[in-house]
């Protein structure tokens, strides 16, 4: 059985993180637009992005996505120049609750992190 208090506190975690990032992401550029995309049902996260550069070349696209699975946080993509999974220990979640899920199987034993 799923711990239902754990799975909450790693989902107001995951959420503020989130968030702040989107909250600072139209900072540096007003046509930017930057969102999060919250699924409470089946435990994804996503932040995404939307703008048009030089009105012309259109970029759009998820580049932070993290998910809870088996009470575990996986961070499934980050495209980001943030340590994600660092911010995420510093904010109570244990190296052994996260799953850096872009890595391989093999070769998430030599991350210090969860391997699943």
């Amino acid at each position: 059985m799923e711990n239902v208090e754990k799975r909450n506190r790693y989902v107001q975690i995951i959420k503020g993180i989130l968030q702040a990032h989107v909250n600072e992401g139209g900072i540096h550029n007003p046509d930017y637009e930057c969102y999060m995309i919250a699924d409470d049902t089946n435990f994804n996260y996503l932040v995404c992005q939307n703008m048009w550069r030089d009105g012309t070349s259109r970029v759009y696209g998820c580049y932070l996505h993290l998910r809870i699975k088996n009470e575990k946080v996986y961070v499934e993509y980050n495209g980001t120049d943030i340590e994600i999974a660092e911010v995420l220990v510093e904010a109570g979640i244990p190296k052994n609750d996260i799953v850096l899920a872009f890595h391989s199987p093999a070769k998430r034993i030599y991350t210090g992190y969860a391997t699943a």
